[in-house]
């Protein structure tokens, strides 16, 4: 008895003392799709990437864009991804983080809470 009333006690206190999720998004100065790639983990081509969930702190962002090619020996189409940004990125605690990659592949920063 005693068991499930400290149990029943503290669940909604710590419940309610959770942090909101930090949260990233990335996107092209252009809305073109990208292929992002964060600490390693490769997301599927999109004009507009949101995570939500992530630790707080520096991570590795990594940002391409797939490229169509014609391959000259069997005339096949084929598709590579093409490097335009590869950097550290600080996610803060508890906010969104906008990050959008310009023109000149430099990366613009936006937080918010």
């Amino acid at each position: 008895m005693r068991t499930l009333f400290v149990l029943f006690g503290l669940l909604p206190s710590v419940g309610f003392c959770q942090n909101l999720p930090t949260s990233l998004e990335v996107q092209m100065f252009n809305y073109d799709k990208v292929v992002v790639c964060l600490d390693g983990k490769q997301f599927d081509c999109c004009s507009k990437l949101k995570l939500s969930g992530i630790s707080a702190g520096n991570h590795q962002l990594k940002v391409y864009k797939a490229r169509q090619y014609v391959n000259p020996d069997n005339q096949t189409i084929s598709e590579r991804l093409v490097p335009i940004y590869s950097g550290n990125i600080y996610l803060a605690k508890d906010q969104k983080t906008t990050c959008v990659i310009n023109e000149y592949h430099q990366k613009e920063i936006k937080i918010r809470n």
